[in-house]
């Protein structure tokens, strides 16, 4: 073996190996030379074998032998660096335009430290909104307008810098761009989910310390719909282009990325908006319509109207109409009016209106109406709905068959109101209508709701009867209350079918309320009734038995008055 050159990668030698791993092989070149290497441990196998004979060859030539062009060779002092060789790019074999009023640009993405080809990252040109995505080799290819002057490609991928590039316009080419990654000079681990941090965020350290919290800027991509009517592609074109983000005054697009905009749609807010199927757009400042569904990355501020969804991942000030379902990933401030289902994932101020279904995750200051079930973590307006209504604290009014609320400093008007700190209680009472009654109070002292059932079974004055109530509680000490309660109630004399008949009993009662322990109590007072009888009532039935023997007073043969009494056991 003989040494003959001074320079690192010109100095010849001479070697003869057989079977020899290739980490070894490296530090016999390296101790021959009097150079050392310098490499990743991901670059080589380095317990691959090597059989190799050069007699006379430079440094560089035994390695190319060894590698066969897959590493290159970078000279720094007396170390060889030793980097993954990027990839050529691909032949073309798309002709050029023959007006040449497009060329095409093809090539390579890689990574500048180890040199590997970056799949998955975003090439695209900034003016015109021409975007493509690298395949799993690396490679990409553009077609772009031929403008005077020069024309610039930019690069981005997620966890690495943007890069941007200048292209000579008029003739296809070949290029490779290379992008370095994001670095930092302490390690960093990343979390995701942390507990009580949402799906959508992970928690970054560096050194066991907290730095940041980064919210992932696509949240719409990760909802069900998202996930349903959003291609892959565009999706990591999303998140790779998160800092790039501009205004334009109008877009029509058919399908997301089939447009005026194309691939580029969700990185661009728009004035007008108008998507024949469905689009997915970074923002909205004005009017946007859909004939299925709109989708907006950040914020809208106007009109958005679609046929059946709108979903937008941040904030909305204006009004919002779809057919079936709005979806809002932050607060929203406006009208709100969906066929089947509006929600909002923080706070909301303003009308929230839909068939079915309304849902805000934090706070209502404004009015929920719903065919069937409102929801919010906190109401201090108006919930109304046809079936059922819940929060976790109530500061306003629900009005609706269930009202449901973990705390209650409101009102509830419903047949039932249920809360954890409100008023729930089961009375068997007796008055001078029939001596077997069971009624349930639910709400809370400020107001509660009454159903009540009745039977006298007695052959000659035999009752049925229900009835509906509100009444109030005012606390005179921690164990007596003054209960004013305003009751309607439906009666039938003599039979259960006459129930057919409208014979209403109006009645005000006040009752004291004595608390004996945590769980009973017992009350009574007086009450003032008014009877209206159904004149379709047959004559046999015209004086019923409910108030004979009371002190009567008649405003005619309809209706008549009288003074009543109320006794009950309260199970609370």
């Amino acid at each position: 073996m003989s040494l003959h050159s001074q320079s690192v990668l010109d100095k010849q030698l001479t070697v003869d190996f057989r079977q020899q791993r290739l980490d070894k092989t490296l530090e016999t070149l390296s101790r021959m030379g009097d150079f050392y290497f310098s490499y990743s441990s991901a670059l080589l196998r380095r317990d691959s074998l090597v059989t190799l004979s050069a007699q006379g060859k430079t440094v560089r030539q035994i390695l190319d032998l060894l590698f066969h062009g897959s590493v290159e060779y970078k000279e720094n002092g007396n170390y060889i660096i030793l980097r993954r060789a990027p990839p050529k790019p691909k032949e073309i074999s798309t002709p050029p335009d023959p007006e040449e009023k497009k060329y095409i640009v093809s090539g390579v993405i890689v990574d500048e430290n180890t040199g590997e080809a970056i799949s998955r990252a975003s090439v695209y040109d900034k003016h015109g909104l021409i975007a493509t995505l690298t395949d799993e080799d690396g490679f990409f290819t553009v077609r772009l307008k031929n403008r005077p002057g020069s024309a610039a490609l930019s690069v981005s991928k997620e966890f690495y810098e943007d890069t941007t590039v200048k292209i000579e316009p008029g003739a296809n080419q070949k290029i490779t761009i290379v992008i370095s990654p994001l670095s930092t000079n302490r390690r960093m681990v990343t979390i995701s989910p942390n507990g009580y941090l949402p799906s959508d965020s992970i928690r970054v350290e560096l050194n066991g310390d907290s730095v940041y919290m980064r919210k992932d800027p696509i949240r719409v991509q990760m909802t069900g719909l998202g996930k349903l009517l959003l291609s892959s592609r565009l999706k990591i074109q999303s998140l790779n282009l998160r800092k790039y983000f501009i205004q334009q005054p109008f877009q029509l697009s058919f399908l997301p990325a089939i447009g005026t905009q194309g691939p580029l749609s969700p990185q661009i807010t728009n004035k007008l908006s108008v998507n024949i199927i469905g689009g997915y757009t970074a923002g909205l400042k004005g009017v946007e319509m859909g004939g299925v569904f709109n989708i907006e990355k950040k914020d809208v501020k106007g009109v958005q109207a679609a046929g059946i969804v709108n979903i937008v991942g941040g904030h909305v000030e204006g009004i919002q109409m779809a057919g079936s379902h709005n979806i809002v990933l932050d607060s929203f401030k406006g009208i709100q009016a969906a066929g089947v289902c509006n929600a909002a994932r923080r706070h909301f101020k303003g009308l929230q209106i839909t068939g079915v279904y309304n849902r805000v995750t934090d706070s209502l200051d404004g009015v929920q109406a719903a065919g069937v079930i409102n929801t919010a973590r906190q109401v201090s307006g108006l919930q109304l709905a046809g079936v059922i209504n819940i929060t976790h604290r109530l500061k306003g009014v629900q009005i609706g068959v269930v009202n449901i609320a973990d705390t209650s400093d409101g009102y509830s008007f419903g047949l039932v109101n249920l809360s954890r700190n409100g008023l729930k209680e089961l009375s068997l009472f007796a008055d001078e209508i029939s001596p077997l009654n069971l009624a349930f109070r639910s709400g809370n002292e400020k107001l509660y709701s009454i159903l009540l059932v009745g039977y006298d079974p007695s052959q000659d004055h035999r009752t049925y009867r229900y009835g509906f109530g509100l009444g109030h509680r005012f606390k005179l000490n921690k164990k007596l209350s003054l209960d004013p309660e305003l009751i309607n109630e439906h009666i039938a004399s003599g039979s259960w079918d006459n129930f057919k008949y409208s014979n209403d009993l109006y009645k005000l009662s006040l009752d004291l309320h004595a608390r004996l322990s945590r769980h009973f109590a017992i009350s009574g007072g007086p009450s003032l009734n008014f009877y209206n009888l159904d004149k379709k009532l047959p004559e046999k039935a015209l004086i019923p038995p409910v108030y004979k023997g009371y002190h009567t007073w008649s405003s005619s043969d309809y209706v008549t008055g009288w003074i009543g009494w109320h006794v009950s056991v309260n199970f609370l």
